[in-house]
């Protein structure tokens, strides 16, 4: 079990969760997300996360892997900050060396 100070969100995750919310368009939904996001600190992207998610594409390029932008960032994120990536998608985020993955469903 974690302690709430050891879970964090990245701002790109964080985005891209109220897209999906927009999208979805139910209020109940929203306000339950909301709620959870909201005992969660959210960490800003910056300059050394950006040189990450270059190195992460080139080397994803080369190996005719295509992850999308959004996941490559995300993946920096965690990177930057030898964070675990929870996701239900390992076999997706395994494809990026050196990233620790894990599913909590």
């Amino acid at each position: 079990m974690h302690e709430d100070d050891e879970i964090c969100i990245s701002a790109i995750s964080y985005a891209e969760l109220y897209y999906g919310l927009e999208k979805k368009g139910s209020h109940r939904l929203f306000s339950e997300v909301a709620a959870i996001l909201g005992k969660l600190s959210i960490t800003d992207f910056d300059d050394s996360q950006s040189e990450l998610y270059g190195k992460i594409r080139v080397e994803q390029e080369k190996s005719g892997i295509s992850l999308g932008d959004m996941d490559m960032l995300i993946a920096a994120a965690a990177l930057s900050q030898d964070a675990i990536l929870v996701s239900h998608n390992i076999k997706h985020f395994s494809k990026i060396k050196g990233l620790k993955v894990e599913d909590w469903t």
